[in-house]
């Protein structure tokens, strides 16, 4: 008996002793990342994790007030108090991207693999070099043409949706779901020929893909997610979270198939919703717009403009996609002027601040091998919903709704994209 209380206590303060360790002594005083400026810890548990959730819409993103204060490389506090880096410094970035892609490798993350597979996002070295190689060319300029027409078509059903709703007398509208279930149409057609038709109809499939990604993130299942990068096991505790986890997906639907599903749908779902948001806040950019689009396509009726003619808007060219890792480096100064931090689309068209931005500054959707393989696709896709609604609606804040940004598992709005509607007349 003597024995097994002394195992006991001995592994006990073993624990205690790993944790101290983890927690205290290795963050603060053996870390080679330890001199690096950066916010201090808020919390020895959940470092500055409770910061960067609680975001707001728009351009002042913890990591862009934690650049300006600390400079371009800043180390901030992960879970356990684990030192991370955040890097905004287009030279490292290059070297990170370009010159020593495969020597940074991405960091295991169980929730993510269970779902994605190792598949393009998280295959390293020889297997993603092979992957990408075997489908480079389903995204050729030719291939993305071809799939204008399905993004026209899934886009003209939603406009129909929406027009159904606001004949019906109603302006306010949550456009969320209508936003999510266009994308998630419209990577089912593209993608594998086939027809999720979650716009119009309930499908199995769809429900299983959204009870992943359009949950409510409650705070026990943004715990779990964290908690199983440290510890697998805690995704075999036979709790209610666990079993939806293991349930929600096909295992038919891993690897390449979820890596598309996730990376053709939530990317241009997420954008799209940003960028009405974004519209609706500044009428005067919306009207610009829709100008552009009224001049190009005359009847709104008949909106059906090919690949070449939806990047030839000068103004839908505007709208740019911003990912939460490099955001700062997207509102530099010193790259984008004094405005950096203003929502100004027109800055596009400016020859004097077009000149500095290079794929080593300018990084929507990443670069060199790692670079996203459907960017073109996105921006197609994105450009035609933008192009139609704004083409067919006056989109407008509801007075009193106050949206925030979901910071996880992706930054969607919070609690919902919610504007007023209105009919744009011939």
């Amino acid at each position: 008996m003597l024995d097994l209380i002394s195992l006991v206590s001995f592994s006990v303060l073993g624990v205690i002793g790993w944790i101290t360790y983890k927690m205290l002594v290795w963050p603060f005083y053996i870390s080679p990342l330890r001199k690096i400026p950066g916010p201090p810890c808020e919390n020895l548990f959940t470092g500055n994790l409770r910061t960067l959730m609680t975001e707001e819409p728009g351009f002042d993103e913890p990591q862009h007030r934690w650049v300006k204060k600390y400079g371009n490389i800043v180390k901030y506090h992960g879970l356990f108090n684990e030192p991370t880096l955040y890097v905004a410094d287009s030279k490292i970035i290059q070297e990170i991207t370009l010159s020593k892609t495969y020597d940074f490798v991405k960091p295991y993350n169980p929730s993510a693999l269970a779902i994605a597979g190792v598949g393009l996002v998280f295959s390293e070295g020889e297997n993603h070099k092979r992957q990408r190689k075997m489908m480079n060319p389903a995204f050729t300029y030719n291939n993305i043409k071809e799939m204008v027409p399905t993004f026209i078509r899934v886009t003209t059903t939603l406009k129909g949706l929406i027009e159904k709703e606001v004949n019906l007398g109603k302006s306010n509208i949550n456009l969320t779901p209508y936003l999510s279930k266009t994308t998630l149409d419209v990577i089912g057609l593209v993608g594998f020929n086939y027809e999720f038709n979650s716009l119009t109809s309930s499908n199995e499939l769809a429900t299983a893909y959204d009870s992943l990604f359009n949950q409510p993130a409650t705070k026990l299942r943004i715990a779990m997610s964290l908690l199983s990068r440290y510890v697998p096991l805690i995704r075999q505790i036979p709790i209610d979270i666990n079993k939806k986890f293991r349930d929600s997906y096909d295992e038919e639907l891993k690897y390449q198939i979820m890596t598309f599903l996730i990376a053709g749908h939530e990317t241009t779902n997420v954008t799209t919703c940003w960028a009405l948001y974004l519209l609706a806040q500044h009428p005067h950019e919306q009207d610009l717009l829709r100008e552009e689009l009224v001049k190009a396509f005359p009847d709104k009726s008949n909106f059906n403009p090919t690949y070449d003619e939806i990047n030839s808007l000068e103004h839908l060219n505007c709208n740019t996609e911003m990912f939460i890792g490099i955001s700062a480096l997207h509102k530099s100064t010193e790259i984008w002027g004094p405005t950096a931090d203003k929502y100004n689309p027109k800055r596009w068209l400016d020859p004097s601040l077009i000149k500095n931005v290079t794929n080593l500054n300018y990084l929507p959707f990443f670069n060199g091998a790692r670079g996203c393989i459907g960017n073109k696709v996105a921006l197609a896709e994105m450009k035609i919903i933008l192009g139609m609604l704004i083409r067919n609606f006056v989109f407008q804040p509801i007075e009193g709704f106050h949206i925030r940004k979901k910071v996880f598992p992706v930054p969607k709005p919070d609690p919902y994209l919610g504007l007023i509607v209105s009919i744009v007349e011939s």
